[in-house]
């Protein structure tokens, strides 16, 4: 089978050493990958595992230029930026291919849903969401139904130092380049959705801290925050910060009984493969379990069953309203700069308030819940003690298994 990997750049890199070590087990030949970009060039990532392999830098700039083969036994694996995926997309599709890898953020515009639903519905398609093919969110959903949880809270935080990747115009297309929404946060979105289920709406969204380009350009790739609710009454936080100096990948899950869950994710990056990966079970500071992993490659693990379910004859669908209702989430956020406070109501943040109170009298030595620690750290504080009272994970409807420990939270609170 052959593969056409669109887009030379770190996500295309991601992507081939996946495929790499699939050659390595002799389910694929590295020969029979091709690279198709328009600047004729792979990044330095790409090249630099191209050279490893001892692989020739062969990248095509049109499709008219690869090399022969079958349309409906090659997959076309879309590397490419959000803006540019679908209408791709449909080109490709077009063109007769069959069979596609797409990368996230996946967006469509309103004038393409019609084509892009008569493309997924004929087309054998996989969608990139690697971190749940990590063993950490296994470990994560093992868990929940081990210990039959109901979440009502879902935090995470995907931060790192992009700044050098965002000035090098990486994730741009040829109109726009990428807010802060569209790079670690679609991550963020399928993995709430897939621990909370189907978000309903945002609450809260908001940018701060833009880059400039040389070229004095402002770019949207500073901080960011979404906070909203899923269908089924829970709600999530989802915090990016771009200009961070060490990369963060976690994952705090709390429960109607008290229980809740710290994971942390591997990063997909070979460069930073040292970087370890675990999971705690926790009662307020108390660990009563945890599961570490001295390596956990999500990215071999999507790649690997997408081209399972891509050479097999099953049809491999993907969903086309979940796709719509992501693409939606993200685009509320993007087309809302300045962001937008939430609005009045009668929720209370009484078990989120309370846990961050708890967190900073506690001192949470044994490091349970340092990531959201860390989150507030990092927010102006005035604008966090705005936000959090939006947030009612339903859990005033039962009666704690213990009484909330604090003040309420407010600007004082956490001066």
């Amino acid at each position: 089978m052959d593969v056409v990997i669109v887009g030379a750049g770190k996500a295309g890199s991601l992507h081939y050493r996946a495929y790499s070590h699939l050659a390595r087990s002799g389910r694929l030949d590295r020969n029979r990958i091709q690279f198709l970009d328009p600047v004729r060039k792979a990044g330095p990532e790409l090249a630099g595992l191209l050279r490893r392999d001892n692989v020739a830098e062969r990248v095509m700039a049109t499709r008219e230029e690869l090399a022969p083969g079958a349309p409906e036994s090659t997959i076309i694996d879309l590397c490419l930026p959000s803006r540019t995926l679908a209408p791709v997309l449909l080109e490709w599709w077009r063109a007769g291919y069959r069979k596609f890898v797409i990368e996230k953020p996946f967006t469509v515009a309103p004038e393409l849903i019609d084509d892009v639903r008569r493309v997924l519905e004929t087309s054998q398609a996989v969608l990139v969401r690697n971190y749940l093919h990590s063993q950490v969110h296994g470990a994560v959903r093992d868990l929940i139904e081990l210990h039959d949880l109901d979440p009502v809270l879902c935090v995470t935080n995907f931060s790192k130092d992009r700044r050098a990747d965002n000035l090098r115009g990486r994730g741009a297309s040829g109109t726009a380049s990428p807010t802060v929404f569209e790079v670690e946060m679609p991550h963020q979105l399928y993995i709430g959705t897939d621990l909370l289920g189907e978000p309903e709406r945002v609450e809260y969204a908001e940018d701060l801290d833009p880059m400039v380009a040389p070229d004095g350009t402002p770019l949207r790739l500073g901080e960011g925050v979404i906070v909203g609710r899923a269908a089924s009454g829970a709600a999530f936080v989802h915090y990016s910060n771009l200009h961070y100096p060490t990369i963060v990948r976690s994952l705090d899950l709390f429960s109607r009984d008290g229980l809740s869950i710290h994971a942390t994710y591997a990063p997909i990056c070979e460069e930073l493969a040292d970087i370890k990966a675990g999971v705690m079970l926790c009662r307020g500071s108390t660990v009563i379990s945890k599961k570490l992993f001295t390596s956990d490659d999500n990215m071999l693990g999507m790649i690997s069953e997408a081209f399972t379910r891509l050479s097999a004859a099953a049809p491999a669908r993907v969903d086309l309203a979940q796709v719509l209702r992501d693409s939606a989430l993200i685009r509320s956020a993007v087309g809302d700069a300045a962001g937008h406070r939430p609005g009045p109501g009668t929720g209370r943040g009484d078990v989120l308030q309370g846990w961050v109170v708890d967190s900073f009298k506690l001192g949470l030595g044994a490091g349970v819940g340092q990531a959201f620690l860390a989150f507030l750290e990092q927010r102006q504080r005035a604008r966090l003690a705005g936000m959090l009272p939006a947030l009612d994970p339903a859990f005033h409807t039962v009666t704690p298994a213990a009484p909330l420990l604090g003040e309420r939270l407010t600007r004082e609170v956490l001066a």
